[in-house]
Parts: structure tokens; sequence; C-alpha cells
């Protein structure tokens, strides 16, 4: 999750660059960065990495 919170931060300042390419891939590196943070939330990946799911 870290990461993904540096990314964001990272992509904040290319989208406020204002040049060209670097906005473009800003957004993506921050849509990207958005996504994998939720689904790093999702209760599947929480359970597995808490110790709290079931051992099969």
């Amino acid at each position: 999750m870290t990461w993904q919170l540096f990314q964001i931060i990272g992509s904040v300042a290319a989208i406020g660059s204002g040049t060209g390419i670097a906005v473009a891939g800003g957004w993506a590196a921050l849509v990207i960065a958005v996504a994998v943070g939720a689904l790093l939330m999702t209760p599947s990946v929480t359970a597995a990495t808490s110790g709290t799911g079931s051992e099969d």
C-alpha cells in the first residue's frame, strides 16, 4: 500500500507539471495506483495478509 501512496503523490506532481506527455502519464499512473489500492482492500486480500484466513 505504501508504494501506491508514493505513486499517487508522484502522479499528482506529474499532472501538476503541465507538460503534455507527463500529464497523460500522470493520469495513467494515478488511475492504476488508485485501482490497485482499492483492490488491496478487498476482503480476500486482507484475510490472506492478516493471517485470519482459513488454512487449506
